[in-house]
C-alpha cells in the first residue's frame, strides 16, 4: 500500500500496522480519527463511486479516488485520504456479515459526526454508487458542506 506525500504526513507506522491487524470496520474508524485528528482543522472529503457504480470496478474507481484527492491536495485543500483505509475495508467486506452498511455506519459516519470533515467533493457520477448517495444525505442531514467535481 502507497500513501502518497502529503497524506503521509499525517501518518506514522504505527498506524499501518494497526491498520494491518484491524478486525473490523470500527477497528479502521478509531485509526481514521487518530489521523484526521493529526490534521488541521477545514478537512474535505472526497466522495463517489468505489464498490457500485462509476467505472466499473473497485480498482479504476479507487485510481480516480486518488487521482482527484492528490488534484485537490496540490490546490492546498486539507482533504482526509481514505485510500489507505480501502483496501482492508475491501478484506473485511468478504468476512464481516453487515458488508456495506457496516461501512457506512461504522467507518463513515463517525467521521462526519466528528465535526473535523467540513467539505464533501462528488466525483462525477457520484449518483450510481449506494454509498456516495448515503454520503450525500449524510452530508444534507449533518450540514457539511458539499461540492460537485467535474
Amino acid at each position: 500500500m502507497e500513501i502518497n506525500n502529503i497524506t503521509s504526513q499525517y501518518w506514522t507506522s504505527l498506524d499501518i500496522d494497526a491498520l494491518k491487524s484491524a478486525q473490523n470496520f470500527k477497528d479502521l474508524y478509531k485509526i481514521a480519527h487518530i489521523i484526521f485528528n493529526r490534521m488541521p482543522d477545514g478537512i474535505g472529503q472526497v466522495c463517489g463511486p468505489i464498490a457500485t457504480g462509476g467505472l466499473g470496478s473497485v480498482e479504476t474507481n479507487l485510481k480516480k479516488f486518488d487521482e482527484t484527492i492528490k488534484k485537490l491536495q496540490s490546490e492546498g485543500k486539507i482533504i482526509f485520504d481514505q485510500i489507505p483505509f480501502e483496501w482492508p475495508m475491501q478484506d473485511l467486506k468478504k468476512t464481516v456479515l453487515e458488508g456495506r452498511d457496516s461501512i457506512l455506519n461504522d467507518f463513515y459516519l463517525p467521521i462526519f459526526e466528528s465535526g473535523k470533515v467540513k467539505t464533501l467533493y462528488f466525483i462525477k457520477g457520484w449518483e450510481s454508487s449506494h454509498g456516495a448517495t448515503w454520503e450525500h444525505e449524510q452530508a444534507q442531514k449533518i450540514g457539511i458542506d458539499i461540492i460537485y467535481l467535474n
